[in-house]
């Protein structure tokens, strides 16, 4: 989790980039984020021994934003995900787990909004080995991830997001080295 904190310099610089875009429209307290239950897939790749990962995430969001500002407001999403890694040099990896994602959106002049958004969550992996000298050492990690994306349509139905995700089990077991993906995703809520 050492990556936290420069995670958060950079979730405020991508919110200082995003408050550049003019044309917003400002956002009552009553105007709430979608609430409903979505469905996301994943595609992301690691370096680390050419990992390549599928992943299938079911998400809710709470009704009414956390903070409501003129411009901005931040909302709280959470997502369970079942996740397939395609491991060349070992046997492929199942995992699951939980992220609750704080979010700031800017509702843009029409239907769009622009996101920043976070999450330190945990995962549970079905092995742990990623290449002969890449143990990960324990099944359960931690999620640490931070992304950016645009939500659009009918009540904001369908987004477009890209994340960075350091997995690592914050030193519980030795060696401790962690594995990172890029990934993009798209949601859709029916």
């Amino acid at each position: 989790m050492s990556t936290f904190s420069s995670w958060g310099g950079a979730l405020l610089l991508a919110g200082a980039l995003l408050g550049a875009h003019s044309g917003v429209s400002a956002q009552t307290p009553a105007q709430a984020a979608p609430q409903g239950l979505d469905w996301q897939l994943n595609y992301g790749t690691s370096s680390s021994a050419s990992v390549k990962k599928v992943g299938v995430i079911a998400g809710w969001q709470r009704g009414a934003p956390l903070w409501q500002g003129e411009q901005w407001r931040l909302t709280l999403r959470h997502e369970l995900e079942v996740a397939f890694w395609r491991v060349p040099k070992a046997q492929d990896i199942v995992e699951a787990g939980y992220s609750p994602f704080l979010r700031l959106e800017r509702p843009l002049q029409g239907s769009g909004v622009v996101f920043g958004e976070f999450s330190i969550g945990v995962r549970l992996l079905s092995h742990t080995r990623i290449s002969p000298d890449h143990p990960l050492s324990s099944a359960f990690q931690f999620s640490d991830q931070i992304g950016a994306g645009y939500q659009w349509g009918p009540q904001g139905r369908s987004t477009l997001g890209v994340r960075y995700t350091h997995l690592s089990n914050a030193g519980i077991k030795k060696p401790n080295p962690g594995i990172n993906f890029t990934q993009v995703y798209y949601r859709h809520r029916f």
